[in-house]
């Protein structure tokens, strides 16, 4: 691999997307894991800039600008005010302050879904595991460089074994396999641009994976 295509994967492939991809899965392929979408899915839309989104399609769109637009707007502020010297945040020093502001605007957008979301239960409980999941990135950053790409892939992946296990909705194994070819797509990736060792990098699909799936294996 490339230095700039491993470079053009992490772009691709940030963790600030995992949360949209999580969701995108499970909306158009297993709409049925989620108590009462397919039924407000049915009865309701969400008008956007004068087009009628249907209810999943702007619920997503929700969670990618809550999730992603956000926060790389507030890196985007932070790297114009001299916060950070680069998008990359290579350093571990350079992270510290982005992770704390995510992990706040992850938990204020959890905490509204918990408020809003009720009649969807297992997507405020899905918000409150990537919210945990970014917290436990942000502390173990404190002191060591996890991998915060393979946190999020390894949530991913972790999210759809465990749901394709308990459920058997066999719609969920494409995305499952896609996903575990992603992740090592991500891993070489980062390895590649020395952003990791192989021994960050395996501790942040652990983390991801284990946080994920205990969390959809106690509560789904």
């Amino acid at each position: 691999m490339t230095t700039p295509l491993a470079r053009l994967l992490s772009y691709v492939l940030h963790p600030l997307l995992m949360p949209s991809l999580f969701f995108g899965i499970l909306f158009y392929r297993a709409p049925e894991l989620i108590t009462n979408l397919v039924n407000f899915n049915a009865r309701e839309s969400i008008p956007f800039f004068g087009l009628e989104l249907s209810f999943r399609g702007g619920l997503l769109l929700l969670v990618f600008f809550f999730t992603y637009i956000i926060p790389g707007y507030m890196f985007y502020v932070l790297y114009k005010l001299r916060f950070i010297s680069s998008l990359q945040m290579q350093t571990l020093a350079e992270r510290r302050l982005p992770y704390v502001l995510v992990v706040l605007l992850y938990t204020l957008f959890t905490l509204a879904a918990f408020q809003y979301l009720r009649l969807l239960p297992q997507l405020t409980i899905l918000m409150a595991a990537m919210t945990f999941c970014i917290a436990c990135v942000a502390f173990i950053s404190l002191w060591w460089q996890i991998s915060a790409h393979a946190t999020g892939i390894g949530g991913v992946v972790g999210g759809l074994a465990v749901l394709l296990l308990k459920t058997g909705v066999q719609a969920l194994f494409g995305p499952l396999l896609a996903c575990l070819l992603l992740a090592g797509t991500v891993a070489a990736a980062r390895l590649q641009l020395n952003a990791h060792t192989p021994a960050q990098v395996a501790a942040g699909f652990g983390l991801g994976l284990l946080v994920s799936g205990l969390t959809l294996g106690l509560y789904s």
